[in-house]
């Protein structure tokens, strides 16, 4: 990933933290997922 892609992910991640519901809720854990597989691939490498 980029420099301009982590801060872009970084200013989205700021924002979609201001909003409040399940939806918001779903979309986080949904992220973290994402960043914790990525970086169990990279270990396992």
């Amino acid at each position: 990933m980029t420099v301009e892609k982590q801060r872009e992910v970084i200013r989205l991640w700021n924002e979609l933290r201001k909003v409040e519901g399940p939806a918001a809720e779903e979309l986080r854990i949904q992220i973290l997922e994402c960043f914790s597989e990525k970086g169990k691939a990279r270990r396992a490498a």
